[in-house]
């Protein structure tokens, strides 16, 4: 029978719980394969486990309980696999990883073949298969464990077109109205190229990511990078290609019109956005980068 570590209003359970950690976590522990080793003690990061001396198990202080972030460290680190943590809301991996751990080199090729794909073949992209880029992207880190990030993605090539168009006319105004923004330079081109039949601001992808979340969050801005960065590198294992569509960030920022036209949960805010889709062309080989800048110390 597992042990389980719980605190605030618990509903009755068929086993016996003893300890706390909050009303929204529960960290269990099977005292059969426990040991005692400690492990879990060590490297939880905000002190919150003890040992029991009574059981000989690990326990939760019911003072530091309301800091359990629900990070699942004790549970990832148990070599006996004793521990279960279940939070509200929380999910299990949708994948099994059965694969050894990739080398360094096949995770440096992995990196360095990643392009910034502007041209894409003119079928869609699965739901499925941007359904389980997603499910990896999910363990991306985040400040203090919070997992603020939330997704919207659009699947439909038309309305990505129809949303570029809302940026073109953004980018109209800015050449109207404001001479000297920093984008003023290139911003006739790119209109030239869209009257032209060239979509310059989200290169005819048939999907667009958008990472958002609260406006008053304020780890959301690195936190939504963090996470869409590792969907950048996710999307290519799935045969995938990805570009930053920065100008649809910058004219969201900008233009009521533009956020409007993502339409986002009330009171969210876009704080990334990413072209998905299938490469036109393939990239065999690896180009120079500027030599590494460091400094030892």
């Amino acid at each position: 029978m597992e042990e389980a570590v719980r605190a605030g209003p618990v509903a009755p359970q068929p086993e016996r719980r003893t300890g706390t950690v909050n009303a929204m976590t529960t960290i269990s522990v099977n005292p059969e394969l426990c040991t005692g080793c400690r492990t879990c003690i060590d490297l939880c990061p905000y002190f919150i486990l003890t040992m029991n001396n009574t059981t000989g198990n690990p326990a939760a202080d019911p003072l530091l309980a309301a800091a359990c972030c629900h990070c699942g460290h004790c549970m990832a680190v148990c070599p006996q696999g004793a521990i279960t943590v279940r939070y509200d809301n929380g999910r299990p991996a949708a994948l099994e990883c059965e694969e050894e751990p990739v080398t360094p080199g096949q995770i440096a090729r992995h990196f360095m073949m990643r392009r910034s794909v502007r041209h894409y073949k003119p079928e869609t992209v699965p739901r499925e298969t941007l359904n389980a880029v997603l499910e990896i992207v999910r363990y991306a880190p985040s400040g203090m464990n919070g997992q603020p990030v939330h997704w919207t993605v659009i699947r439909d090539p038309g309305a990505v077109r129809d949303l570029a168009g809302v940026v073109i006319a953004w980018a109209r105004d800015s050449v109207k109205n404001q001479p000297m923004h920093p984008l003023a330079p290139i911003l006739p081109m790119i209109i030239g190229k869209w009257e032209s039949g060239r979509d310059l601001i989200c290169h005819g992808a048939p999907a667009l990511v958008i990472a958002h979340g609260p406006k008053d969050n304020p780890n959301l801005s690195i936190d939504s990078v963090i996470a869409m960065t590792h969907l950048d590198l996710a999307a290519p294992a799935f045969g995938l290609g990805t570009c930053w569509a920065g100008f649809v960030q910058i004219a969201a920022d900008a233009s009521p019109d533009v956020a409007r036209a993502l339409q986002l949960p009330e009171n969210h805010r876009s704080f990334c956005a990413m072209m998905v889709g299938y490469p036109k062309f393939p990239f065999p080989r690896v180009p120079q980068r500027d030599a590494l800048r460091v400094t030892w110390r």
